[in-house]
């Protein structure tokens, strides 16, 4: 089925009702708790969601250029929602992004592509030669990202793929979308020790979480280097959850990143 694009209708007859977890007084008063937030952050953005080796610190210190591949219809729909989430991104971060005409100047390639295609694009987009991690792959994922970096640990380019016919099928298509634009800002991992979040398939998060405005916060402060491991990381952390709460960033984190994005189409 092909729909019209009536851009707040549309949104939601492609994904029927999405969710979005509000934190309650009580839920709030954990996860903005300091030792939770750096706990977080450890678990999102130094772990890895298919490896058990930690890494350091990965994050962007060049502008982020993207483009869009479609081998689906609704290329507006596509396009406008993750242009929202990448304005989104940019208003939180300070990161400059912006899209380019040419595939060859990209270092952020968006794939909206088909559960068919979608093996086919893992070998391309991500280059994975292995047939076998391939499959296993495509039959475990609804969408996925990923990201390579310089040896000092910033991010040199990245690949979201998302097959939209079974982003459809699971009511995942926003999730798909703002889980892995966010991911490869530098937070690739998924986590359920880590919620409200959109990082936690156990969250009912579509849209970015108090806490996950605070992580990208604390990832694109500049005292936060690439390449940072989590003993020279950690008390740097602690110093800038200081500031947030100095600057009552940290209280008011939910009513901010509900200012942005995808969420004004909630209204």
């Amino acid at each position: 089925m092909r729909y019209s694009f009536n851009f707040s209708s549309a949104v939601f007859l492609l994904l029927g009702v999405f969710f979005v977890s509000i934190a309650s007084a009580k839920g709030n008063e954990r996860w903005s708790k300091p030792d939770y937030l750096v706990d977080s952050f450890v678990e999102i953005a130094l772990n890895n969601e298919y490896s058990r080796k930690q890494s350091s610190v990965r994050k962007w210190v060049k502008p982020i250029k993207y483009y869009f591949v479609h081998h689906v219809s609704d290329q507006g729909l596509h396009e406008q929602l993750s242009k929202l989430h990448l304005e989104h991104l940019t208003h939180i971060t300070g990161v400059e992004i912006q899209q380019v005409s040419k595939k060859q100047n990209a270092n952020l390639l968006i794939v909206f592509s088909t559960e068919s295609q979608f093996e086919k694009e893992l070998q391309t987009e991500f280059n994975i030669k292995s047939q076998k991690q391939r499959g296993r792959l495509s039959r475990n994922s609804i969408c996925l990202a990923n990201f390579t970096t310089y040896k000092n640990g910033s991010i040199n380019k990245a690949v979201v793929i998302i097959p939209v016919d079974r982003a459809r099928a699971h009511a995942k298509l926003v999730s798909c979308i703002v889980e892995e634009l966010t991911q490869v800002m530098g937070l690739p991992n998924d986590s359920e020790k880590v919620f409200p979040s959109v990082f936690n398939d156990k969250s009912y998060n579509d849209l970015l979480s108090g806490l996950d405005f605070l992580l990208l916060k604390m990832l694109y402060h500049p005292r936060v280097k690439p390449g940072m491991n989590k003993h020279v990381l950690k008390p740097v952390l602690k110093k800038i959850i200081e500031e947030l709460e100095g600057q009552d960033i940290i209280a008011q984190a939910e009513k901010k990143v509900m200012t942005g994005g995808l969420y004004p189409l909630l209204n």
